[in-house]
């Protein structure tokens, strides 16, 4: 019933949707979503032409820039508001055209009903891109593209609106492939494929009721619906092999399945339920985050994995057992005495049990050795870094810094809310704002403002509060461009007064944000002098967007991330009724973790010619790694004390990693299967967190759970359970 009925789940690529309420720029978006533009919502686009010799433009090819000006304002398939360039305001040729006149710029506002209507976005775009293109093609010495916000957005959502369809299939893919080589029965292979699937529409659609329910509770961004889907897939799969790899090895010493099913289920079902659970529990804590693209990611995963659950403890072992022997077909499984554990596993057990020291030693050394990748590493907080090379957007973003300063492309916005339509035209606050504009124009980092009384700049002999009350009162047809300008700088009601100012650093990347608290106390300690009213000034635009931004995830970085690798203690400390073994294991898997990522940046650096991180990697793979690897942690650790009742904890523990080892180096290589999915994506960050999570699962696999932890058991023999004491029977 979920499935056909279920609404389709809405998608945000709006960055200040995921902002806490009380950050300065979602505030200022808000003021501009509510006020400034009161019918449609202005996507600003960036035209970008260049020469490819870098000599100054020739007249031909002014002529032919000024001809594709002509042709968008006439177009009619697309929802211009305006256009402005230096052919329509050569009084603002600063603005427009670089100092070596050799590249030119030119602002496209697209109008849309509302921002929720972002589907629209790169449909327009491409429409615009299509018509820059057919226009200029025929020069060879022109590069002209679109970019700016407006081709940002566009390339942003193409990329987000692939990413499920793609993500799904390539993990359908490649983890029946990889069930099939392991297995070798189609069965083993299609059966969870069919159960996780359903599960994943199931989910899909609860996700969908409650984000229609709940409006703004639940923003989803197709980075949550990417990364549930390869958690969905990777852990359903991992619990169905976990089951079946315990009733194939029942059903080699019964022949009654419905037995075998029973004591598989009292064998490794408390395992995968404490296994599903933390991952909830883990999901469940990130609603602490004030990032809500953190926060939204809590419930998606939590409702998900809790669907997994209740289908691995009724749904697979149902289906497992009306199947019986057949479920491994075409192996054979003939009763037999289980006396020998021959193969890989025991042998490394035996390793390991004989020379746990050495074990330790050697395996705590390499991963250390992998720490070295983490000096020197900074991330990056630049959404263009995210997106491929040959996005338009990227491409615009070269050309503007090559021709203009970079800050050009985003420039800071300030909001003044003067509250009454009509207001910001007064004598009283066209004066006011004149003097916050030369107050923000000596704040740090600032290159060139534009206002409403400077519409064309500080240095514009066309500036001034006078001035430009004769402008707005004149009704001589050479200051309507003037006015026009004017008006792109206030709210169609006049009641409120923007401020663009252009940085010196790049607008996206770690030193332009830098400049913002600066901005900021500047406007509290100089803005007084203006006689406004500072609770009415705001600073947004998508620079101070990322800063709040970097601001949220290191608030969520130092709080919640501890909070989770202490629950994760907690359900380890239930389970296994231990307070020694908890804390060993919560460390393997922080070291595990702080060498995944050492490892991941040396190979991003040296290999994938990337010498950033994105600034999301760390969060994600601590949640990640420490909620799916503890999976592994728990299914050994059970079969551990399980076997420790009858025997020795060296002998248990040799048969634990022997029966557990195959299982779960199966699981890890599918696990790390579904997370390399991610690499297909053309987003760095899913990249970079793909390859990241598939390496820690690997690591985890064959160095943490089946090296060190059991040497650390068996160094610490019965002390692993205190203050429990497991006593073996005679049996």
């Amino acid at each position: 019933m979920i499935i056909p009925f279920a609404p389709q789940l809405n998608q945000s690529t709006n960055q200040t949707d995921f902002l806490p309420e009380s950050a300065e720029s979602t505030k200022a978006a808000q003021l501009v979503e509510e006020r400034f533009s009161t019918v449609s919502t202005d996507i600003p686009s960036i035209i970008v032409a260049q020469t490819k010799n870098m000599q100054k433009f020739s007249d031909n090819e002014r002529q032919i820039l000024k001809k594709l000006e002509e042709k968008i304002k006439l177009s009619k398939d697309i929802p211009i508001k305006n256009i402005i360039s230096v052919f329509s305001l050569p009084e603002a040729k600063e603005e427009f055209e670089s100092p070596s006149e050799n590249t030119m710029t030119m602002i496209v506002n697209l109008s849309l009903e509302s921002f929720d209507d972002f589907e629209t976005i790169p449909v327009e775009v491409k429409k615009l891109r299509d018509l820059v293109s057919n226009e200029t093609k025929s020069n060879n010495n022109l590069t002209v593209l679109v970019g700016g916000p407006g081709g940002l957005f566009a390339d942003f959502i193409q990329v987000f609106q692939s990413i499920d369809r793609l993500l799904l299939i390539v993990t359908i893919v490649l983890v029946f492939t990889i069930l099939l080589i392991i297995y070798r029965s189609p069965i083993t292979a299609i059966l969870p494929l069919l159960i996780v699937a359903s599960i994943f529409l199931v989910a899909q659609g609860i996700i969908a009721f409650i984000d229609q329910e709940t409006g703004d509770f639940l923003k989803v961004n197709g980075q949550s619906t990417g990364i549930m889907t390869v958690v969905l897939f990777g852990s359903g799969t991992d619990y169905f092999l976990f089951i079946s790899s315990r009733f194939k090895e029942e059903l080699s010493n019964t022949k009654d399945k419905h037995e075998a099913m029973k004591k598989t289920m009292q064998g490794v079902g408390g395992a995968v339920t404490s296994a599903a659970l933390t991952i909830i529990v883990a999901s469940s804590i990130l609603l602490l985050c004030i990032l809500k693209s953190y926060q939204s990611l809590g419930p998606v995963i939590g409702i998900a994995i809790f669907l997994m659950l209740i289908a691995s403890i009724t749904l697979i072992p149902s289906m497992l057992c009306i199947l019986g022997r057949f479920s491994f077909w075409p192996v054979n499984l003939i009763p037999k005495n289980q006396n020998k554990n021959e193969g890989v596993y025991t042998k490394i057990a035996k390793l390991v049990i004989n020379k746990p020291l050495t074990t330790l030693i050697i395996t705590g050394s390499i991963l250390l050795a992998m720490f070295t990748g983490l000096i020197g590493a900074k991330p990056t907080f630049d959404q263009l870094a995210s997106l491929p090379n040959n996005a338009d957007s990227v491409k615009s973003f070269e050309l503007l810094r090559d021709g203009f300063n970079p800050g050009e492309l985003a420039p800071v916005e300030v909001y003044v809310d003067f509250k009454s339509p009509e207001a910001v035209f007064k004598k009283e606050n066209l004066d006011k704002i004149d003097i916050l504009t030369n107050i923000l124009a000596s704040a740090e980092g600032i290159i060139r403002i534009s206002s409403p009384t400077r519409p064309f700049g500080i240095d514009s002999p066309l500036g001034g509060a006078d001035k430009i009350i004769k402008y707005l009162s004149s009704n001589d047809p050479s200051s309507f461009n003037i006015k026009s300008k004017v008006n792109s700088y206030t709210s169609p009601d006049k009641s409120i007064s923007k401020f663009e100012l252009i940085l010196n650093e790049n607008p996206y990347d770690e030193k332009g944000m830098d400049l913002i608290p600066g901005i900021r106390n500047h406007i509290k300690n100089q803005g007084p002098n203006s006689g406004i009213d500072l609770s009415t000034i705001y600073v947004g635009g998508e620079t101070a967007v990322q800063y709040d931004t970097r601001e949220a995830i290191n608030r969520d970085q130092l709080i919640v991330l501890p909070i989770i690798l202490l629950a994760i203690g907690l359900i380890l400390m239930i389970l296994l009724r231990s307070l020694i073994a908890p804390i060993y294991l919560c460390a393997t898997i922080m070291f595990t973790y702080f060498s995944t990522i050492g490892i991941s940046l040396l190979v991003f650096k040296f290999i994938f010619n990337q010498p950033f991180y994105t600034s999301s990697l760390p969060f994600f793979l601590f949640v990640f790694l420490n909620a799916l690897g503890v999976d592994y942690n728990i299914y050994l650790m059970s079969r551990i004390k399980e076997e420790a009742k009858t025997k020795s904890i060296s002998k248990a523990t040799q048969i634990a990693v022997a029966k557990t080892g195959g299982v779960i180096t199966s699981a890890g290589i599918i696990l790390a299967g579904t997370f390399s999915a991610l690499m297909v994506l053309p987003l760095t960050d899913l990249f970079q967190l793909g390859f990241a999570v598939a390496i820690g699962v690997i690591i985890d696999t064959f160095i943490t759970r089946t090296l060190l932890v059991p040497a650390i058991v068996k160094l610490l023999g019965k002390y692993n359970w205190w203050p429990n004491k497991i006593i073996p029977s005679n049996k």
